[in-house]
């Protein structure tokens, strides 16, 4: 067991440091990188000013529209990877031809597959550093750091459970075979619910009570809630937001906690699943890579 544990942590770290040449031999990409975090930090400032003035109401989250948006980001970032990568990653294996040659290797089915998503890790997750970064030195951001170690908790608890979406997402592939660049998982929820009903850029209070409902199925509402709660100066730990949390008696960071980690227990699995049964059916039929 552990040696077979020791082989595919192995494997992992080459497919790893494969992607990490590959993402760094283009220097020009590292300056766009930079910039596209930079240029959405300068916007969520300018957007800051507009609602200075405004009569909009942002309890319970603080008083810092910058921080409560630059975390808007910081989700967004992990979701925008989670949940929309792993979809691509399996096309470029297929397209790639290369999906059979990995399962010929003693190698689990999900060793691959994570190892060519850590391109997009190191892509995309540093972007979350770097906004917290921008917000706080150029532009007013102001963070609370007493709540640290539960903050980390949550920041977890959204990664896995927009992983297990994500594998979801990617399941379709094969299992559905929905094989051009739009499948209905990622859709759905990165493009309609969460850019609408997470409530990335505005309270999600200011939203018709059937869209808080709608935004009460994405475990975005409940990352964003408990961490605008724990790490904008200001943040109120008692006052009750969201549709769950006046169902449930139970403090608003309880009730976040109970919903994120009851979903992410939830499509964690199921995504493993749902990913390894696609592949298995495609093994099935002959449809590893499209040269077959």
């Amino acid at each position: 067991m552990m040696q077979q544990l020791r082989r595919e942590w192995a494997s992992l770290m080459v497919f790893s440091k494969r992607e990490y040449i590959i993402w760094s031999s283009y220097r020009v990409n590292a300056w766009m990188w930079f910039l596209d975090v930079l240029f959405n930090t300068t916007i969520v400032f300018m957007l800051s000013l507009l609602t200075r003035d405004s009569t909009l109401d942002f309890a319970p989250y603080g008083n810092n529209y910058v921080t409560f948006v630059v975390l808007g980001f910081c989700v967004h970032y992990i979701s925008w990877t989670n949940l929309g990568d792993p979809f691509r990653r399996v096309a470029r294996i297929y397209w790639g031809g290369t999906m059979d040659l990995y399962l010929l290797s003693p190698l689990s089915y999900l060793t691959p597959f994570m190892g060519i998503m850590f391109r997009s890790v190191i892509d995309d997750y540093p972007r979350v550093i770097l906004s917290l970064l921008f917000g706080g030195i150029f532009f007013g951001a102001a963070y609370s750091v007493n709540q640290l170690p539960l903050g980390l908790l949550f920041l977890a608890l959204i990664l896995l459970s927009t992983l297990g979406i994500g594998m979801i997402s990617a399941s379709s592939f094969y299992l559905l075979n929905f094989k051009q660049n739009t499948e209905p998982v990622r859709f759905l929820l990165q493009d309609v619910i969460v850019a609408l009903a997470a409530g990335i850029y505005y309270p999600i209070t200011v939203l018709p009570e059937s869209l808080q409902i709608l935004g009460g199925f994405i475990p975005h509402t409940y990352a964003l809630d408990a961490l605008r709660r724990l790490i904008v100066p200001g943040g109120d730990f008692t006052t009750k937001a969201l549709p769950l949390q006046h169902w449930l008696p139970f403090a608003p960071i309880t009730t976040d906690i109970v919903a994120l980690t009851a979903m992410t227990l939830v499509v964690l699995p199921l995504g493993v699943w749902m990913y390894v049964s696609g592949i298995e059916k495609a093994r099935r039929k002959g449809t590893l890579t499209r040269w077959q």
